[in-house]
């Protein structure tokens, strides 16, 4: 007779959820993470990973809804991104790790020309990982070299001069188009998933999917967590292996498809291969992003593929690479050789700089920067009606980040190792119009003005923005949980925000308020005492959650008198 809980404790054994607890803390977002979660797990760890292996054993773990939010793309409309809460973080990682350490050869395979997403060269040691003084717990290669790869694999292609047409394309809405049955049924063919773990793990999509307004049974995977990325690989597996045995040219970074010919009809039969694919996975080519194009004279690709850190992926890795790193200089080092941010200094070069040849280097890029951005963006508004109409070009878009990229990381690198960063103020204005006409990136402008402290024209500013976007959750929540961190308010500003906190019906921007609020306030003042009782109020769940930490850090309470003056615990 077969049991029909067999595998259960192969996939959620003890071992099994440690490491998907530290793979999960060290590989999500900052924005898709159940910070509170964390720190009250983190108390008791070793019990509440028994008791979490004994609760999925005993059939009595049960998914929660999770928390989502809406992030704004460049076309105004939006992605749902999704944040798990603790346990079932846990779990959904631990479906991952053991898929990927059963099938880490097999997955190896594409390696050579899939470059998003994939898998840290320990993930094959599974648990034993747990052992290894230095191990690494990420669950993906740092994806800066993967994304350079990828560029180098492209200009390598381009430098046959018969490769005359490139196909490009991805796919329609990849993540919340995804279907489940289909898989459930890669996972059980072709990856031998055990029926049991399928059965959980589909429960468990259907409670994890669609929008914050409602679920979207039997289609979508939530977007931030990193074994989403692993699963829509996992999808694209078969799609990898029927291109490349075709004999086709073909690079994929996540749904980016790049396949280049010497005819274009070949890059027709290739197009017509990838669109009967995804029809048949239920998947669709993005009509508004497929092409086949002669390669023009200049072959130079590079400049027209995506910045690693211009991505949904990429964005949330970067800041948490930076925390893990610290002021490591060789790890320094190696960050900038990655992001080849300067030609005339390479790799080794780069390595063997310094510190003070590394401050030299991290001043000239801020000069460059400060040169560069004016002088482009002077340009763009030369040359076009409006400079909104300019930034929907990708390509400058991408060239206004990555200089928004290279100034940040050479001020921040400064920063932690003692020196003073030499910061621009006529890029100010260049930063705000960043928000404006770039907002589905407004992230990153608000970490650039945040260089420059508190600042009351950069604040007045930003609340201009923040009247603006009223449509956009995500830009309200940039910009209050970023002026936050440095901008000063008084008690009558103050006032007014927990006023418009009353009436806000966006979690997302409540939470912004939130943090606003808390990180201003005082022990002791009234109007904490009525934030207070609002966040022990707050009708939703995570913000609740969330915000405990903040309130009873600010009251002096442990983590002990959190659990039980908020939860009863």
């Amino acid at each position: 007779m077969i049991n029909p809980n067999e595998g259960l404790s192969e996939y959620f054994d003890e071992q099994s959820l440690r490491l998907a607890w530290e793979r999960m803390k060290c590989s999500n977002g900052r924005d898709v993470r159940d910070f509170f979660g964390i720190e009250v797990f983190s108390i008791s760890l070793k019990s509440n990973l028994k008791a979490l292996s004994e609760k999925i054993a005993a059939g009595n773990y049960q998914p929660q809804r999770p928390f989502k939010y809406y992030e704004p793309k460049a076309s105004r409309t939006h992605r749902t991104k999704t944040v798990l809460f603790i346990e079932d973080a846990i779990v959904y990682q631990a479906i991952a790790n053991r898929i990927a350490f059963n099938n880490f050869e097999n997955l190896n395979r594409f390696n050579d020309y899939v470059f998003g997403s994939v898998l840290h060269p320990q993930v094959a040691g599974g648990n034993m990982l747990l052992d290894m003084a230095d191990g690494d717990y990420y669950f993906f290669d740092y994806y800066v070299p993967l994304y350079n790869r990828f560029v180098n694999s492209v200009n390598k292609e381009l430098e046959n001069p018969n490769i005359r047409f490139k196909l490009e394309t991805d796919i329609t809405g990849f993540f919340d188009s995804i279907p489940h049955s289909k898989l459930l049924i890669a996972l059980s063919r072709n990856f031998q998933v055990p029926d049991v773990i399928l059965e959980l793990l589909k429960h468990a999509l259907n409670v994890w999917s669609g929008t914050r307004d409602s679920v979207t049974f039997g289609v979508g995977i939530p977007q931030g967590p990193a074994a989403s990325f692993f699963f829509a690989n996992v999808l694209l597996a078969g799609l990898d292996e029927k291109i490349t045995t075709a004999g086709y040219a073909y690079y994929r970074y996540m749904d980016d498809i790049r396949i280049y010919e010497e005819k274009e009809d070949s890059l027709q039969d290739a197009l017509i291969l990838i669109d009967n694919y995804l029809k048949s996975n239920s998947l669709s080519l993005n009509t508004k992003k497929t092409s086949i194009e002669e390669i023009k004279v200049d072959r130079n690709f590079k400049k027209s593929l995506a910045s690693p850190y211009d991505d949904d992926e990429g964005a949330n890795l970067s800041r948490e690479e930076g925390l893990r790193r610290g002021n490591d200089l060789h790890a320094i080092q190696n960050d900038f050789a990655a992001h080849d941010v300067n030609d005339v200094v390479g790799t080794e070069d780069l390595k063997r700089l310094t510190v003070e040849e590394l401050i030299e280097f991290c001043h000239s890029e801020i000069e460059i920067v400060a040169i560069e951005l004016p002088k482009r963006m002077d340009e763009i508004g030369m040359m076009s009606e409006h400079l909104a109409m300019a930034l929907t070009d990708h390509e400058i878009q991408r060239e206004i980040i990555d200089l928004a990229f290279r100034w940040r990381n050479a001020a921040n690198i400064l920063k932690s190792i003692g020196r003073k960063p030499i910061l621009h103020k006529s890029l100010i204005p260049y930063w705000i119009e960043g928000i404006t006409h770039m907002f589905w990136k407004a992230n990153h402008f608000c970490w650039n003005l945040n260089q420059y402290g508190p600042d009351e024209h950069i604040k007045h500013n930003l609340l201009k923005l923040f009247q603006k976007f009223k449509q956009l959750e995500w830009v309200r929540y940039q910009i209050l949980s970023n002026m936050a961190l440095v901008q000063r308010f008084n008690l009558s500003e103050l006032r007014h925000f927990f006023r418009e906190l009353l009436e806000e019906q966006s979690e997302l921007t409540r939470l912004g308020y939130y943090q606003l609020l808390l990180s201003h306030l005082e022990v002791g003042q009234q109007l904490l005492t009525a934030v207070n009782t609002k966040v022990s109020q707050e009708k939703s769940l995570y913000l609740r959650q969330y915000l405990a930490l903040g309130v009873a850090k600010r009251q002096g309470l442990g983590n002990s008198e959190i659990i039980k003056n908020w939860f009863g615990l």
